[in-house]
């Protein structure tokens, strides 16, 4: 595990990262780890809410699955993956559904954000923060496409536990897409 700080020149060959990495075993094949917890052990601790520690354009590609929703800022993080990554360079992003079955008949009955602070401080889920945003399919593919991100492909349906974002960086003086065409304005 390196420290940020003490790092800069082993970071400049890191072309493929996995925010929020979590355990090794949990790490994405080929990618350098960054995450908040010294108990994982990832390659990087760093917190991705303060920037990314990689120059613009040097990322080739960036997987954040179940990560996006424990930061304060998600655009921002967002707008750092587009930042560092080159053009063309893609994110896959996973994050959770809040409109689950098992979710939704819980907001039924009780304050989801609510529960979802307590389901996060269980001893079990020690280690993990609080999921700062509940993201909807909606949400999450409106906030990947103010970041600037062309999304290529979303997979999750109403009631799935995960949504899944492929996104693009768009090449050097492309226009933005979305999943409806060309984005407006």
């Amino acid at each position: 595990m390196v420290e940020a700080s003490e790092a800069k020149t082993e970071l400049r060959a890191v072309r493929r990262v996995d925010i929020g990495c979590g355990k090794p075993d949990q790490k994405y094949p080929g990618c350098f780890g960054i995450d908040v917890n010294p108990d994982y052990k990832p390659d990087l601790l760093h917190n991705a809410d303060g920037g990314l520690p990689f120059d613009d354009g040097q990322l080739e590609f960036i997987h954040c699955d179940n990560a996006l929703e424990h930061f304060r800022n998600p655009h921002f993080v967002l707008r750092e993956c587009l930042r560092t990554l080159r053009h063309g360079g893609e994110v896959l992003l996973v994050v959770p559904n809040c409109q689950y079955l098992p979710l939704i008949a819980i907001n039924m009955v009780y304050d989801l954000n609510r529960f979802w602070h307590w389901y996060m401080n269980l001893p079990f889920k020690k280690g993990r923060s609080v999921h700062w945003t509940l993201y909807t399919r909606h949400l999450i593919t409106q906030v990947a496409e103010d970041a600037g991100f062309q999304v290529v492909d979303r997979r999750g349906r109403l009631y799935s536990k995960n949504i899944t974002l492929f996104l693009r960086k768009p090449a050097a003086g492309e226009l933005p897409t979305t999943l409806a065409g060309p984005r407006a304005g």
